[in-house]
């Protein structure tokens, strides 16, 4: 009998031996035991603006690359609202398994300081990669008397009592942090006319109806071969290639320089494998000429902009308090 119970506590001690060594040839979420990180099902990326706009095309550009290097399917959700922070919110809702990840903008870093959401954007988010830096660019209508900064500056002091307009798609977003930027640099003050859509502030300049509209040059070139408006000036340390005729405020010594980068990012706890997956296979993507020749075509290889993880991070950081400036600057 003692035999008996001798052998069997040998057995079961064999049988929990291999299951443990089993469980040791593959992790939990993923990640094998040498630490590395095998995507095996589809990812989702959140993006908190709508189909069309810059974050969104940016991303529709570069996923099929993605699925290409990872073998899975990329996954495109927008959750559009309040400047991205409906998006952000709904975000962080989702599991951090580490097949599910979100757009940001310096939008979000600028919602941590004005503190509009309902998580903590420095504490709950992991920056991953940073895949573009747009440029921003200031349009006027054909109807302005001010054809660039030099003269814009010029008809307002000729004209104290006349304020010009500015479309504002998002006054308490980055778009509005480098619109504020730009004129306070220039000593103008303007009026913001707040609207709903690129297209409705578009028309409304056309129109008449407003004086200027922030843009990226990407999407200004058409506007300004027809005639429809002219370019006053780039936001950027030189001239965008899309548009070389636009002076730069780097070259006039205007310190406003803000365009916004598109980027993705984790929610707090996602597994360190998945992002250092992630951020590996989008360094090969980075590479490829099709994604290049995507960048060039809209101007985003003007600046310089890829960064993963680590060098993201400082930046990030960085960021936050270069903005948190000018915020409290403009209160």
């Amino acid at each position: 009998m003692r035999n008996k119970k001798m052998l069997l506590a040998l057995v079961l001690a064999l049988v929990l031996t291999f299951a443990l060594t089993g469980c040791g040839k593959k992790a939990d979420n993923n990640e094998v035991a040498d630490g590395e990180w095998k995507f095996d099902r589809p990812i989702e990326i959140i993006v908190p603006w709508g189909p069309g706009s810059g974050t969104d095309t940016t991303i529709r550009a570069w996923a099929p690359l993605m699925e290409k290097e990872l073998g899975v399917t990329i996954k495109i959700n927008n959750v559009e609202g309040a400047g991205g922070v409906k998006g952000g919110e709904f975000y962080q809702l989702q599991p951090a398994d580490g097949y599910t990840f979100a757009m940001n903008t310096q939008s979000h870093l600028i919602a941590a300081i004005d503190g509009t959401t309902n998580y903590d954007v420095m504490a709950d988010t992991v920056p991953v990669i940073r895949l573009v830096q747009d440029t921003n660019m200031i349009l006027a209508g054909k109807h302005v008397p001010y054809n660039n900064a030099k003269e814009l500056v010029e008809y307002v002091k000729a004209n104290p009592g006349k304020k010009p307009t500015v479309a504002m798609m998002s006054i308490k977003g980055i778009d509005g942090a480098a619109t504020i930027e730009l004129f306070d640099a220039l000593g103008v003050e303007v009026n913001f006319i707040p609207y709903s859509s690129g297209a409705e502030a578009n028309a409304a300049i056309m129109g008449g109806h407003t004086d200027m509209v922030l843009v990226s040059p990407s999407d200004a070139g058409a506007y300004v071969e027809s005639g429809d408006m002219k370019g006053i000036v780039v936001l950027a340390e030189e001239r965008a290639s899309t548009m070389p005729d636009i002076e730069s405020t780097g070259e006039l010594g205007i310190d406003a320089y803000i365009g916004p980068w598109r980027s993705i990012v984790a929610k707090k706890g996602t597994p360190e494998g998945a992002m250092k997956a992630l951020a590996e296979a989008a360094k090969k993507v980075n590479e490829m000429q099709e994604w290049k020749d995507w960048k060039q075509s809209m101007g985003l290889m003007d600046r310089p902009a890829f960064a993963t993880l680590d060098d993201f991070g400082k930046i990030w950081q960085e960021d936050y308090e270069n903005l948190k400036e000018v915020r409290e600057n403009n209160k």
